[in-house]
């Protein structure tokens, strides 16, 4: 009786482990499409995991999606932080021009609302739209500084500023 129960839980355990196999030699051989799909969605799930975990931190590295292409243009104007301004993030480099970007916390600036900033760069970055292949994003950025003679700048979103073609409405 005992050699008969061992038999037929052996026999059970070697029958799951098989399916068990089988099932992750189907998931190894999936398209390498949907495996940088994947990747990237990681990425960006870990980046913002970092964040959240090390608030005291001043940056963390984020990697992202990479720009097709980018544009940039010089600009020179003072403007000043948008209200919600913290909702957004300010990077080292323009986001998807690189693979690894520096991002930096607000509280870490000691800026507050309303600040004035001064812009000296604009981007344009271009990037494939996640729903159809066929089609671009379009993302503007701001260099932007902190005082006019300031070293350290930041790039940031047109969220972050305030300017007379985002004032009409909120996204």
């Amino acid at each position: 009786m005992k050699k008969t129960l061992l038999t037929v839980c052996l026999m059970g355990l070697l029958i799951i482990g098989m399916a068990g196999c089988s099932s992750n030699s189907s998931n190894s051989s999936s398209s390498s499409s949907s495996s940088k799909a994947q990747e990237s969605q990681s990425q960006v799930q870990s980046s913002s995991a970092v964040m959240s975990s090390s608030e005291t931190s001043a940056t963390y590295a984020f990697k992202g999606q990479k720009a097709i292409g980018i544009r940039y243009e010089n600009v020179h104007y003072t403007t000043r932080l948008d209200n919600d301004y913290q909702e957004e993030r300010l990077y080292q480099k323009v986001p998807g021009s690189t693979t690894n970007n520096r991002v930096y916390h607000w509280d870490s600036l000691n800026v507050s609302d309303r600040q004035d900033v001064y812009v000296d760069k604009k981007a344009i970055a271009t990037f494939k739209d996640d729903d159809n292949a066929n089609e671009y994003d379009h993302e503007d950025f701001y260099r932007i500084s902190f005082g006019r003679n300031a070293h350290q700048k930041y790039w940031a979103s047109d969220d972050v500023i305030e300017n007379e073609a985002n004032e009409g409405y909120d996204d």
